[in-house]
């Protein structure tokens, strides 16, 4: 799943944000998360917005980060990875819409990612990952932490809504035999994503 969500996440921005610019309208145009839209009906950009990102950089940097996370998909499975990345994305986005200013644009991928790593954190708390992997991903965490609180223009509460849906979640999996239930909720996750991305879509 992970090549599959830097897949669309690269397609979305290449022959679907291009096009319409990389400046605030254009990201808001291709699905990027703003109150004013939202209030009127246009739910899927809880969804969409995890696709969208503002610049080559700032895609660069999360899909690397997704990929270095990628370790986590074979230890949680490809089901619990999926509903872990939306499930911590959409947190992210609602948190998001709820804290943030009226008037401010989100779009990115950081929330879901963030999920990931909240998932690794809590693998490594439970001794499921080493002592040395918590120790590098506290630091990790910390330094990111900082970053969010230096920079205004960063989404603090997506991340921290996906860090904390995510360490949720993968103290949940790590608890839990995963079964046939987990893949339903998987296919559900990726059948709203679908349904949100072609509703953007359509709305361009």
């Amino acid at each position: 799943m992970t090549w599959w969500i830097v897949g669309i996440n690269v397609f979305w921005l290449v022959f679907i944000e291009i096009p319409h610019g990389l400046g605030v309208q254009g990201i808001v145009q291709t699905g990027a998360l703003d109150w004013p839209n939202v209030a009127m009906g246009q739910w899927y950009r809880l969804v969409s917005a995890m696709f969208v990102h503002m610049s080559l950089t700032h895609i660069g940097v999360n899909m690397f980060s997704l990929i270095s996370l990628s370790i986590m998909e074979p230890l949680l499975g490809s089901s619990a990875f999926t509903v872990t990345y939306f499930v911590s994305g959409l947190v992210g986005n609602l948190l998001m819409l709820w804290t943030g200013p009226v008037n401010a644009v989100s779009a990115g991928a950081s929330g879901a990612i963030f999920g990931i790593f909240g998932a690794a954190l809590a693998f490594s708390l439970r001794g499921i990952l080493t002592k040395g992997t918590r120790n590098q991903l506290l630091v990790v965490l910390i330094l990111n932490l900082i970053f969010d609180v230096m920079d205004p223009a960063i989404g603090l509460a997506a991340h921290l809504g996906g860090l904390f849906a995510g360490i949720l979640l993968g103290w949940l999996f790590g608890l839990t035999t995963r079964g046939r239930r987990i893949q339903y909720v998987a296919i559900l996750c990726a059948v709203v994503t679908v349904f949100g991305l072609v509703w953007a879509l359509f709305a361009v």
